[in-house]
Formats: structure tokens, C-alpha cells, sequence
């Protein structure tokens, strides 16, 4: 065999998966189109983070005179941000291939095919062995049947990377986390975004106490959002039009671009040749077992290509939890994942929701805390936000929900609560510091246990 152990893709999953397998003695290899580091690293989470925290200086200056600071005039360049933005991925990108070279790992650069148990095709040719693989290829954008991109006026998240330009009007399909970051972004740099979202909520399948709290502050930052609200009928001209319907109401709007933010579908096409043992399931995603095998057993799968949710700590989650399997046998967990929006506010999720439970008929504890009643929210000016603690009538929590200010650094407390079924009454005698945005949690639960103070 050429190798132990190959990952096909190299964006989260098949880069952390491949060093953890060679911190523990695997010869590994990682096979690659692109450059390592995936949608997240080059089109993703990365670059969009960097420009949000470009366009969070603008929120900023527009904030100061609240508190005694008066800026006269600014400027933005788009160029200085992109260049920033570039900066970051490329020096982002350089330290994974300093990592695959300071532990051996080979990145191969190609398509690679399966074609059986322990061999691939790289572009048709090269043929490669390995003991056992890991299929980690990713998603891509999804498109609308009756909508396509080009490139010009039908925009996907890659094409708005490239900040050539800031629109007029803008259309973004699709109120999930992609949609509403980039709605943020372009409304912060000048353009009348409006958003548009088929279900009757932003951010669909999240806790809608706390979604409706962010769509309000998205509609203050001067972003108009339809919810459950279809559109059809796209006429592309100089702009493009679209027919709009929401209950009986129907109306037209014209837009100088339209970005689709409507999901992300697999990149598992010709990853098996013909004959392979292993079949897609309708949406493309390839179905594995617990331990994340496919009906292969030396071949697995994780990350975006075997379902929802699509996160990128998901999937370097799974390929380490794999490469353990492999190294010794341990079962691969499955456990709570949490999720962060970056807009302003921050929304932050682990768990269950209160919808969910009452779906499922379970009796639940719920524990409040506005951020308008902490020290540190106050002081710092970012009064808006609640933090909402879910917890079974044994004080387990089961479910953490936060929108406000750097919630998604808050939230690793709280995912590690529900991860390990812990009761908010363990948490009464956790010593937050003063002031701080912590503390907002340990109100919450305590809400829940008795032993609140400021609510």
C-alpha cells in the first residue's frame, strides 16, 4: 500500500483528519483540486469573517457619538478590504502546508476517483493505494430551478468575495447564516439589501424567540426582510425582476443583482466509479453507519458530503472521531453541535429549542436573561440580546440560545453543559468574573435553579 490512511478533500475534515492520523504514526496522504483548506478556509468562513470585521468598524463609527466619540468623515475601500481578506486566507493556507510538511503528510493535487476498496484514480491516471480512506469533498452553492447564476447579476457567496463593487439593490435568497452575513455586509458598505425567506422565520430551525430578536436589529441596520414570502418569475434585463407572493399579497420588485443563498448540495459526483458498492442517497449525500463507514467498510465518509448540518467543525470533528476508530476502535460520539451567525448581533445555538421539545412533547425549564439587565452589556453599549437556557424538570440542560453580543464565545460553556447533561445547578457555585458577558449565562440558569439575582 502507498499509503494507511488517504483523505479525498482537504478543507476541514481532510486536513485536521490527516494530521491527527500522523501524529499517530499513519503514513497519510490528503488528495486535492484546490488549495487545502476548503470552501471554509479559501470561500467561506474564513474571508467572510474577515470582510464582517472590516464592516463591523463602520457599525462602529456610526455607534460612537452614543458614547462621546464624534468621527467627521471615513472612508472605506473595498480594495484595502479585499487585500486584508487575501492576506488572511494566504497565510491561513501556507500554515497547512507547513503543517502536512512538519508531519509528513503528502498533499496530492488532482481529482481523485474510488475505483475499489484501497485504490483511487488521480485525474484518470495516477493510481494511488491506501489501507483505508475518507471521503471529505465537501459542498458546493445550490441554485434554484427556475434560477441560475451567471456571474453577473445571479450571484452566489464566491462571486461576492471578489468586493468588485458595491450594487444599488441587492437581493439575497435565502435568510440562513450565508445570506444573512452577506446581507450585513453589503447593507454596511452602501447597498439597499433586501432579504427574502420562504419559511415563516429567519434562520429556519433555530429557537424563534431568539431569531425574531435578530430580525428586528437586522431590520434597524436598514436591511427589509419578507418572511414566508415566495418569489417567481425572474426577468433579467438591464436589472433583474422578480414576482413576489406572501399569503394573498403579490407585488414586484426590481433588483440590480440577486445573491442565492439557498442551501449547499454535496460534492459527490464521480467520487465512485462505476460498479462501486456504494449508492447516493436522492440529495447526493453519501449515507454512512454510526462510525461513519460506507457499505465499504475501509471507506468512509464525513463533513458536508454525508448531510445536514453543513459545519465545518462538524466535519473535522468526524475525521478525527474517525481516525481514532481506525487507530483504536473508539466508537465514533456523536455530539450536540453548536452553531454561530456573525451578524450583528451574534446568534449563537446548541441543543434543542423550545419548539422542538414541545413537538416532542417534552416538559421543559426555561431560563431567561436580557443582555439590557447586565453590568457589562451596559457598559459597553450592546444592550440587546437574551440568552435562553432550556433544561428538562430535572434542571438538565438540554438546550442553549443566545443573540447578542459575542455570543459565539459564550457558547462553548454552554455546549459543553449539554454535552455532558449537566443541571443548572451545578453552575450556582461557578465564580463568574465582574463584569463580564458570562455572567448573563450564569443568570439564565440560574433562573432555572433559584439562585438568580437580577431578573
Amino acid at each position: 500500500m502507498d499509503f494507511d490512511l488517504l483523505f479525498i478533500g482537504a478543507g476541514p475534515a481532510g486536513y485536521e483528519g490527516a494530521i491527527a492520523a500522523a501524529k499517530k504514526g499513519r503514513k497519510t496522504a490528503v488528495v486535492e483540486m484546490d488549495l487545502p483548506g476548503g470552501t471554509c478556509l479559501q470561500r467561506g468562513c474564513i474571508p467572510t469573517k474577515a470582510i464582517l470585521h472590516s464592516v463591523k468598524a463602520i457599525k462602529q463609527i456610526n455607534d460612537f457619538a452614543k458614547i462621546g466619540i464624534h468621527v467627521e468623515k471615513y472612508q472605506i475601500s473595498l480594495d484595502e478590504i479585499k487585500r486584508r481578506k487575501i492576506r488572511i486566507v494566504t497565510k491561513q493556507t501556507r500554515g497547512i502546508e507547513m503543517l502536512f510538511k512538519q508531519h509528513n503528510i503528502q498533499l496530492l493535487k488532482g481529482k481523485a476517483q474510488i475505483v475499489d476498496a484501497s485504490k483511487i484514480l488521480i485525474d484518470g491516471q495516477k493510481e494511488i493505494s491506501a489501507a483505508q480512506m475518507v471521503v471529505a469533498t465537501g459542498s458546493r452553492a445550490a441554485e434554484l430551478p427556475f434560477l441560475k447564476w451567471d456571474g453577473q447579476k445571479i450571484l452566489n457567496s464566491d462571486n461576492l468575495l471578489e468586493l468588485e463593487s458595491v450594487p444599488e439593490t441587492m437581493l439575497v435568497i435565502g435568510a440562513g447564516a450565508v445570506g444573512l452575513e452577506w446581507a450585513l455586509i453589503y447593507s454596511y458598505l452602501g447597498c439597499k439589501v433586501t432579504v427574502v425567506e420562504v419559511m415563516d422565520t429567519i434562520v429556519p430551525g433555530t429557537d424563534k424567540e431568539i431569531a425574531e430578536i435578530l430580525r428586528v436589529e437586522l431590520i434597524k441596520q436598514n436591511i427589509t426582510i419578507h418572511t414566508a414570502t415566495a418569489i417567481s418569475d425572474p426577468r433579467l434585463g438591464e436589472k433583474v425582476q422578480l414576482s413576489f407572493k406572501k399569503g394573498d399579497k403579490v407585488w414586484e420588485e426590481t433588483f440590480a443583482k440577486v445573491l442565492l443563498a439557498v442551501g449547499r448540495i454535496p460534492n459527490s459526483r464521480e467520487i465512485f466509479a462505476d460498479g462501486m458498492p456504494i449508492t447516493l442517497d436522492p440529495k447526493g449525500f453519501i449515507p454512512v453507519s454510526a462510525n461513519l463507514q460506507t457499505a465499504m467498510p475501509t471507506i468512509f465518509a464525513c463533513g458536508d458530503v454525508i448531510g445536514a448540518p453543513l459545519l465545518a467543525h462538524k466535519a473535522s470533528h468526524q475525521a478525527m472521531a474517525i481516525v481514532d476508530f481506525i487507530v483504536s476502535g473508539t466508537a465514533v460520539a456523536h455530539h450536540p453541535l453548536p452553531g454561530v451567525i456573525y451578524t450583528f448581533p451574534e446568534m449563537a445555538t446548541v441543543g434543542i429549542t423550545q419548539e422542538q421539545a414541545a413537538t416532542a412533547g417534552r416538559q421543559v425549564k426555561i431560563g431567561r436573561f436580557p443582555y439590557a439587565a447586565g453590568s457589562r452589556a451596559n457598559a459597553i453599549d450592546e444592550k440587546t440580546g437574551l440568552v435562553k437556557i432550556i433544561a428538562d424538570p430535572e434542571n438538565v440542560i438540554l438546550g442553549a440560545h443566545i443573540v447578542g453580543a459575542e455570543a459565539g464565545e459564550l457558547l462553548p460553556l454552554l455546549t459543553y453543559a449539554v454535552t455532558r447533561k449537566l443541571k443548572c445547578d451545578e453552575f450556582k457555585d461557578l465564580v463568574f468574573a465582574h463584569p463580564t458577558l458570562g455572567e448573563n449565562l450564569w443568570e439564565a440558569m440560574g433562573e432555572i435553579a433559584g439562585f438568580s439575582i437580577h431578573i
